[in-house]
C-alpha cells in the first residue's frame, strides 16, 4: 500500500469516528438535531405559537367557516460553505519513507499518527463551527459569519419582547431571581408557550448559589445546618419553585483570533420550552457531489453523511492535501418560543 492509499479520505474518516465514538452529543445538537438535503437553498416555517382560539358557532346543514393559518411564516435562505486543507509537503514524505525502507516501523508509525491527528483537526474545527452557530442563534437570535473575504448574518426573528435585562443584576445577592424567573414563565405562559429550562453559563450559576434569598430559603428549608450552597442545590431550588430546570452550559471553542470564547455568554439565561428547537441543515458540497468516484487521485469520504473529507494528490510539487468541506445552517423553527435574558442590569 502506498503512502496515498494509507492516507485515504476512509482512512482519516474511520480514525476520526474512533476517537470520538464515546464521545456525548453536544448541547446544540441535541437542540437542533441533524438534518441532510440536497443542494444549499434552505426553507422553513417558524411555527405560530398563540393560544388556541375557541371554535366559531355554525348553523346545522351550513358549510363549513375556513379559519386561515395565522402566525406563520416561511424562510428562505443561502447556506454558508465552509472549506479548509492541509497538506503533507515533499520533506514528510520523504522522511516517511526512509523510516518505512529502512524497517524503522516505529518511527513511522509516530509521523503517521501525528499526521493523522493533524489531518483530523480539520474535522474538529468543522464541529465547533456546527456547534458555534447553534448556539449563537440561539442565545442571541441571530447568527454572524465573517472570514476570507465572506459575511453572512442571519437573523431568525426571536420577538423584541422576548428579549429583556433585569432589573437588578443577578450578580447582586439581593436580586429577586425567583420573582425574575416566574415573571418570564407566566408572561411566556400567556402567549401559549410553557417554559420547562434554561441554559446558563458557570459564572451565572456562581451568582445564583450567592443569592441571599436563595441561600436564606434552603438555609431555613435544612433546620439551619448549612452555612453555604452548591450551585446544584441552588438549581434544584429554583427549579421546585419555579418549575424550570437549569443546565449549565459552559463550553468553550477557539475563534478565528485564538481567543477562548464560551458558547453560553456570561450573564446571559435562555428560557426554552421541551423539544427540539429546528434543525442543523447540511446540504451536498461540490467534493460529495462532483469528486465521489470520479477522479484517481482523489478520495472522498463523509464523516456522518454531513461533512465532506477529501484527500487528493498533486503532482507537482508532490504532496498530499486533505480538505474538509461542508454546507451547513441551523433553521430555527421555534425562534418564537424561547426568551433571551440579560441577567446583567
Amino acid at each position: 500500500m502506498n503512502l496515498f492509499e494509507f492516507l485515504s479520505s476512509d482512512n482519516m474518516v474511520a480514525y476520526w469516528l474512533e476517537k470520538h465514538v464515546n464521545d456525548q452529543p453536544l448541547l446544540g445538537e441535541t437542540l437542533f438535531p441533524n438534518r441532510k438535503q440536497i443542494g444549499i437553498k434552505l426553507d422553513w416555517i417558524k411555527g405560530a405559537n398563540e393560544q388556541p382560539v375557541a371554535l366559531r358557532l355554525s348553523a346545522f346543514d351550513s358549510k363549513t367557516i375556513r379559519r386561515d393559518r395565522e402566525g406563520f411564516e416561511q424562510y428562505t435562505t443561502k447556506m454558508p460553505f465552509f472549506k479548509e486543507s492541509v497538506y503533507i509537503d515533499e520533506e514528510l514524505r520523504q522522511q516517511l519513507n526512509m523510516y518505512m525502507a529502512n524497517n524503522r516501523n516505529a518511527m513511522a508509525e509516530q509521523i503517521l499518527a501525528k499526521i493523522f491527528d493533524d489531518q483530523i483537526k480539520l474535522i474538529d474545527a468543522s464541529y465547533v463551527t456546527i456547534e458555534r452557530m447553534r448556539m449563537e442563534a440561539l442565545t442571541t437570535g441571530t447568527i454572524t459569519l465573517g472570514s476570507n473575504g465572506q459575511a453572512y448574518a442571519y437573523d431568525f426573528g426571536v420577538p423584541n419582547n422576548h428579549k429583556a435585562t433585569v432589573q437588578t443584576s443577578w450578580s447582586n445577592a439581593n436580586a429577586d431571581v425567583i420573582g425574575d424567573v416566574t415573571n418570564i414563565v407566566d408572561a411566556m405562559k400567556a402567549e401559549g408557550i410553557t417554559i420547562k429550562r434554561a441554559i446558563i453559563n458557570n459564572s451565572v450559576a456562581s451568582d445564583l448559589r450567592k443569592n441571599n434569598a436563595i441561600k436564606n430559603q434552603i438555609y431555613v428549608l435544612s433546620g439551619g445546618s448549612i452555612a453555604s450552597i452548591t450551585s446544584e442545590r441552588a438549581l434544584n431550588y429554583i427549579y421546585e419553585e419555579t418549575g424550570v430546570s437549569f443546565y449549565v452550559y459552559d463550553n468553550v471553542y477557539v475563534n478565528e483570533n485564538g481567543q477562548a470564547v464560551k458558547y453560553v455568554p456570561d450573564d446571559t439565561a435562555i428560557f426554552l420550552p421541551e423539544g427540539t428547537l429546528g434543525y442543523t441543515n447540511f446540504g451536498t458540497t461540490p467534493e460529495e457531489s462532483d469528486l465521489m468516484n470520479s477522479i484517481a487521485d482523489s478520495t472522498v469520504s463523509m464523516v456522518n453523511g454531513a461533512i465532506a473529507v477529501t484527500n487528493h494528490i498533486e503532482h507537482d510539487p508532490v504532496l498530499v492535501e486533505t480538505k474538509v468541506s461542508m454546507i451547513c445552517l441551523p433553521s430555527f423553527e421555534r425562534a418564537n418560543e424561547i426568551y433571551i435574558l440579560d441577567t446583567e442590569a
